[in-house]
């Protein structure tokens, strides 16, 4: 070796060899592939034992105002898709209404009895898109996570069509107690106005009565004018003036017999035939709200009970798409898992070979420094 090629003393050549990096991962092959296979083996017990989950979801839009026009009759009352969208919505998100399916439907469920269903129902279902982003059109979410070995898909198609009938059973009795509570205003009305047309009637028996007395009184039994009553026996001539500011005669001018003939009359009519333009209107409008709960009692109202989608879900919204079972689970992740054990078992076998490299080359300098 020539003087330039001598190392200098004190020089330590750091350098790695990336052939002997290669010779040493060759020669410790074992350790590797012993490493690889006992993480592929342990991924595919974890598998073995892990239960694979299944994830579906459905999803809907606001129904067209059409579906509601049995409930938009008459004023004062409507069921607009929006409502009825969102309590759809807030029904599905109800824990107690979840409970209340799984206690009716228990033998379709996989859940264990031991389990919290609080907690099954917050892991298992999630409910989105009740309140639009900016201008975006609403769109429900409604998501389910389920066990193998369970109908998940028709489970929660079950289950929104469970609680949209719920919901249009809801909208129906607010609407039935909204028609009650207008009939009974109605009736009041209807009372209040005939009981104003009676105590009218009233005071013109009272004026009656009075114009009786004083055309008695003045001895007036036939219809006369002031002229002809105000030629009396002397000759003198008397003129009444005591005319109204529209230049109607006072009423006992008509005479008792006529007046007293009138009152009988109006005494024996005095509650029939009540009736006016408001007394008319309103008992039409009566007569409309009575017909409606007739039907309703009947279920016979079209629109609300007849003439509508018999899908209780397409009652209330607009469905986009209806869940379905999907092609593969979502968890376990198969092929993610084996990908990783594959990884983490080569990283772990080289580092295995390069400790098994560092003891046998300690106990090589140990010797070395005994010799």
């Amino acid at each position: 070796m020539s003087p330039e090629e001598q190392p200098t003393p004190g020089y330590h050549d750091d350098e790695i060899d990336l052939r002997d990096l290669a010779l040493m991962l060759i020669e410790g092959w074992y350790w590797i592939v012993g490493m690889v296979v006992l993480a592929v083996v342990a991924a595919f017990a974890y598998l073995a034992v892990t239960t694979p989950t299944f994830e579906t979801s459905f999803h809907a839009v606001p129904a067209s105002v059409s579906n509601f026009s049995g409930y938009n009759l008459m004023n004062g009352f409507e069921i607009t898709p929006g409502e009825a969208y969102r309590t759809l919505g807030n029904r599905l998100s109800s824990f107690q209404n979840f409970e209340r399916f799984v206690e009716d439907n228990q033998d379709r469920f996989r859940i264990d009895p031991e389990a919290d269903l609080g907690q099954v129902f917050a892991n298992r279902l999630t409910v989105g898109g009740l309140a639009a982003d900016g201008n975006s059109q609403l769109m429900m979410n409604i998501g389910y996570r389920y066990p193998e070995g369970e109908e998940g898909a028709e489970i929660l198609n079950d289950y929104v069509g469970d609680t949209a009938e719920q919901v249009w059973a809801t909208l129906r009795n607010r609407f039935e107690d909204h028609n009650r509570a207008q009939l009974a205003s109605l009736f009041n009305d209807l009372q209040l106005q005939k009981e104003t047309l009676k105590r009218s009637r009233e005071d013109e028996l009272f004026t009656l009565e009075q114009a009786i007395a004083v055309a008695r009184r003045l001895d007036i039994e036939k219809p006369t004018t002031p002229q002809q009553f105000g030629r009396q026996p002397s000759g003198s001539e008397v003129i009444y003036a005591n005319i109204g500011n529209d230049g109607s005669l006072p009423l006992y001018f008509m005479g008792y017999e006529a007046l007293e003939a009138d009152r009988d009359t109006m005494k024996a009519s005095i509650d029939d035939g009540l009736s006016n333009m408001m007394i008319r209107e309103i008992e039409q409008k009566f007569e409309q709200r009575k017909r409606i709960s007739r039907l309703l009692s009947s279920n016979r109202l079209y629109g609300v009970d007849e003439g509508v989608e018999p899908n209780h879900t397409e009652r209330v919204v607009d469905v986009v798409e209806y869940a379905f079972r999907p092609a593969s689970p979502s968890e376990p992740p198969k092929a993610l898992i084996l990908s990783l054990s594959l990884i983490v078992g080569g990283m772990v076998g080289v580092m295995l070979v390069f400790l098994a490299r560092f003891a046998g080359s300690l106990r090589g300098y140990r010797e070395m420094k005994r010799g």
